[in-house]
């Protein structure tokens, strides 16, 4: 269904096929404006502190109420899809990681690992300095697992590694067709 509507910049497009075509080109796959949307999405966030209210764009007062929604979507779904499995270890990915807050406040709750996929180096390590422990006791402990420093359009799931792909607020950085692709490679993980 093609729908017109508005960017950013006020500029009316008559469909998101148009939009897509004037920010990557008539090809709108490996062109050098896709490679350079990718590269200035990530340079922005370069320049952004490693601190919630950097990774919310000045909104960190809206991160309690948004883990609290992320726990409410979240409950059902766990209690439904992995009630029958208490003893069983599941994995989950944050995509999109940036500090780790959503994997340090929900999803190592419930979570036997966490693995942790973000672009943004400096986000990275802050994540990984907030969440790995000192000492593992045991294999079972709630913990972070691996630190991805990869872009989501870029990343491929091990087959059958996760429970749960957590993706939230970066998936709109991805293009149309980014999105779908991903979509396909976190099913068959």
């Amino acid at each position: 269904m093609e729908v017109a509507g508005l960017d950013s910049d006020g500029r009316l497009f008559t469909s998101a096929s148009e939009m897509w075509k004037e920010q990557l080109g008539e090809d709108c796959g490996n062109s050098h404006k896709k490679i350079d949307w990718y590269r200035n999405g990530v340079s922005y966030w370069q320049d952004v502190d490693a601190s919630v209210e950097g990774v919310l764009g000045g909104y960190g007062r809206v991160n309690d109420v948004d883990i609290k929604g992320s726990e409410a979507f979240l409950k059902p779904l766990f209690k439904e899809l992995f009630d029958y499995a208490k003893s069983r270890h599941l994995v989950a990915l944050d995509c999109g990681s940036g500090i780790g807050r959503v994997t340090k406040n929900l999803l190592i709750r419930y979570f036997n690992e966490v693995d942790l996929l973000e672009p943004v180096p400096h986000f990275l390590e802050a994540a990984r300095q907030s969440l790995v422990p000192e000492a593992v006791t045991s294999k079972d402990e709630h913990r972070a697992t691996n630190f991805y420093c990869v872009p989501l359009q870029e990343f491929t799931p091990d087959s059958g590694r996760y429970d749960v792909i957590w993706v939230q607020w970066c998936i709109g950085h991805l293009t149309d067709d980014d999105f779908v692709t991903f979509f396909k490679k976190a099913k068959v993980s």
